[in-house]
């Protein structure tokens, strides 16, 4: 009879154990949110809470696995992962996750890393030739943190003004697209510029030049009339 309940407290430790040693992994979540200056080092690191091993680490940013390189460190133990990058810039901005597998299950815990820096181009404004009545738009934009602003301006004489307080012509469609129609030559052919600036400098700027087309413009009509009422 002894034997036997001394059998089954074997029995029930056993089971414990067992339940013990099969568990799926858990990790103490990583900070959800960081915020760097471009050119600091930025740093992530994962710890397994609880599960059975081994287990393996896994890092990725977005959908994509990071591998160890240059400018990316990834050094694992048994229960921590750590992810290093040296020297971040804007493109480094994204979602970083750590994922922790084993045999019964995983677990991923996500961080959000935000790089503050200067604005970078996405898209330039280039030289474009319209027609008086033709309507067109142009496109100027940047990615950075803080999000940059967009100003317009164009070239009068030797200085530049706020497009907006020198022409009627063009419309702000978006903040980084502008629409404009019914342009005439000698008030609106010109030297145009686009600055995407963030507060963190340097600012990025760019210049364009826009010709209207078209075989008449003010002064020969003037003329043809004043021909005209000559003749008469």
């Amino acid at each position: 009879m002894m034997l036997l309940g001394m059998l089954s407290v074997i029995l029930i430790l056993f089971g414990i154990h067992s339940a013990s040693s099969n568990e799926r992994p858990r990790i103490t979540p990583v900070q959800p949110r960081i915020v760097l200056k471009a050119g600091k080092q930025a740093s992530f690191t994962c710890i397994l809470e609880q599960g059975s091993l081994p287990v393996e680490f896994e890092w990725l940013k977005g959908n994509n696995i990071i591998r160890s390189s240059s400018n990316a460190v990834i050094e694992k133990n048994q229960r921590t992962s750590s992810l290093i990058i040296q020297s971040i810039t804007i493109s480094d901005s994204g979602n970083y996750t750590c994922k922790v597998s084993n045999s019964f299950g995983s677990d991923m815990s996500t961080s959000q890393l935000i790089v503050e820096g200067p604005p970078q181009w996405l898209s330039k404004p280039h030289d474009m030739r319209v027609g008086p009545k033709e309507r067109f738009t142009i496109k100027c934009s940047g990615i950075g943190h803080p999000s940059p602003t967009i100003t317009w301006k164009r070239q009068i004489d030797s200085s530049w003004k706020d497009l907006f307080d020198s022409s009627s012509v063009f419309t702000k469609i978006s903040s980084t697209e502008i629409s404009g129609s019914q342009l005439m030559k000698e008030r609106d052919e010109g030297k145009y510029g686009c600055e995407v600036s963030n507060g963190i400098n340097p600012n990025l700027w760019t210049e364009f030049q826009i010709q209207v087309s078209g075989f008449f413009h003010r002064k020969c009509i003037l003329f043809v009339k004043s021909k005209t009422i000559l003749e008469n």
